[in-house]
Protein backbone atom coordinates (compact mmCIF):
# COMPACT_ATOMS: atom_id res chain seq x y z
CA UNK A 1 0.00 0.00 0.00
CA UNK A 2 2.64 2.41 1.21
CA UNK A 3 4.81 1.40 -2.15
CA UNK A 4 1.90 2.01 -4.51
CA UNK A 5 1.10 5.16 -2.88
CA UNK A 6 4.80 6.49 -3.13
CA UNK A 7 4.50 5.33 -6.68
CA UNK A 8 1.66 7.18 -7.76
CA UNK A 9 3.10 10.71 -6.33
CA UNK A 10 6.15 9.99 -8.41
CA UNK A 11 4.02 9.70 -11.22
CA UNK A 12 2.25 13.28 -10.64
CA UNK A 13 5.24 15.01 -9.68
CA UNK A 14 6.97 13.71 -12.61
CA UNK A 15 4.22 14.99 -14.89
CA UNK A 16 3.87 17.98 -13.23
CA UNK A 17 7.47 19.22 -13.72
CA UNK A 18 7.18 17.81 -17.32
CA UNK A 19 4.69 20.03 -18.52
CA UNK A 20 6.17 23.40 -18.95
CA UNK A 21 2.54 24.79 -20.53
CA UNK A 22 1.46 24.95 -16.67
CA UNK A 23 3.45 27.16 -15.62
CA UNK A 24 4.65 30.06 -18.11
CA UNK A 25 6.08 32.54 -15.28
CA UNK A 26 6.52 35.70 -17.64
CA UNK A 27 3.23 37.71 -19.35
CA UNK A 28 3.14 36.68 -22.62
CA UNK A 29 1.30 39.19 -25.12
CA UNK A 30 -2.17 37.93 -26.49
CA UNK A 31 -4.33 39.26 -29.40
CA UNK A 32 -6.36 42.31 -27.23
CA UNK A 33 -8.91 42.21 -30.28
CA UNK A 34 -10.21 38.43 -29.73
CA UNK A 35 -14.04 39.05 -28.32
CA UNK A 36 -13.35 36.60 -25.58
CA UNK A 37 -10.80 38.96 -23.76
CA UNK A 38 -12.43 41.68 -24.85
CA UNK A 39 -15.24 40.37 -22.42
CA UNK A 40 -12.72 39.92 -19.86
CA UNK A 41 -12.10 43.27 -19.69
CA UNK A 42 -15.92 43.94 -19.67
CA UNK A 43 -16.19 41.60 -17.02
CA UNK A 44 -13.56 43.35 -14.98
CA UNK A 45 -14.83 46.99 -15.00
CA UNK A 46 -18.30 45.84 -14.31
CA UNK A 47 -16.96 43.56 -11.24
CA UNK A 48 -14.94 46.73 -10.13
CA UNK A 49 -18.19 48.84 -10.15
CA UNK A 50 -19.55 46.07 -7.93
CA UNK A 51 -17.16 45.93 -5.79
CA UNK A 52 -16.11 49.64 -5.02
CA UNK A 53 -19.29 51.48 -6.15
CA UNK A 54 -16.59 53.55 -8.60
CA UNK A 55 -19.04 54.39 -11.56
CA UNK A 56 -16.77 53.94 -14.90
CA UNK A 57 -17.71 52.94 -17.97
CA UNK A 58 -15.72 50.44 -20.36
CA UNK A 59 -14.51 52.04 -23.39
CA UNK A 60 -12.02 49.53 -25.27
CA UNK A 61 -9.30 47.16 -24.46
CA UNK A 62 -6.14 48.69 -25.18
CA UNK A 63 -3.66 46.09 -24.56
CA UNK A 64 -3.39 42.48 -23.05
CA UNK A 65 -1.49 40.01 -21.99
CA UNK A 66 -1.37 36.26 -20.75
CA UNK A 67 0.45 34.66 -17.54
CA UNK A 68 -0.30 30.78 -16.89
CA UNK A 69 -0.04 29.43 -13.59
CA UNK A 70 -2.32 26.72 -12.90
CA UNK A 71 -5.05 28.60 -14.77
CA UNK A 72 -4.54 31.42 -16.64
CA UNK A 73 -4.08 35.69 -15.74
CA UNK A 74 -4.55 38.23 -17.85
CA UNK A 75 -3.04 41.36 -17.44
CA UNK A 76 -5.66 44.15 -19.57
CA UNK A 77 -4.52 47.63 -19.94
CA UNK A 78 -8.80 49.19 -20.37
CA UNK A 79 -9.63 52.47 -21.30
CA UNK A 80 -12.53 53.65 -19.35
CA UNK A 81 -14.66 57.08 -18.92
CA UNK A 82 -15.56 58.09 -15.68
CA UNK A 83 -19.39 60.02 -15.03
CA UNK A 84 -17.79 63.47 -16.56
CA UNK A 85 -16.82 61.47 -19.03
CA UNK A 86 -12.89 61.92 -18.73
CA UNK A 87 -11.07 58.89 -19.94
CA UNK A 88 -8.59 56.50 -18.29
CA UNK A 89 -6.40 53.61 -17.90
CA UNK A 90 -6.61 51.20 -15.80
CA UNK A 91 -4.67 48.10 -15.18
CA UNK A 92 -6.84 44.86 -14.62
CA UNK A 93 -5.80 40.98 -13.12
CA UNK A 94 -7.91 38.62 -14.43
CA UNK A 95 -7.83 35.12 -13.05
CA UNK A 96 -9.78 32.13 -15.48
CA UNK A 97 -10.17 29.27 -14.25
CA UNK A 98 -12.41 25.98 -15.31
CA UNK A 99 -11.73 27.35 -18.93
CA UNK A 100 -13.74 30.54 -18.57
CA UNK A 101 -16.13 29.26 -16.15
CA UNK A 102 -14.69 30.85 -13.49
CA UNK A 103 -13.65 34.61 -13.59
CA UNK A 104 -11.84 35.98 -9.91
CA UNK A 105 -10.65 39.83 -10.57
CA UNK A 106 -7.41 39.78 -8.95
CA UNK A 107 -6.11 43.37 -9.07
CA UNK A 108 -7.76 47.12 -10.54
CA UNK A 109 -6.15 50.25 -10.48
CA UNK A 110 -5.33 52.55 -12.69
CA UNK A 111 -2.32 52.28 -15.42
CA UNK A 112 0.86 53.80 -15.24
Amino acid sequence: MRASLLLAVAIVAIYVLSTPAMAVLEWIPVDSKDPQIEEYGKWAVTEHVKQTNDPIKFNKLVSAEKKILLGFYFRLIIDASNNNGTDGKYEAVVYERDWGERLSLVSFKPAN
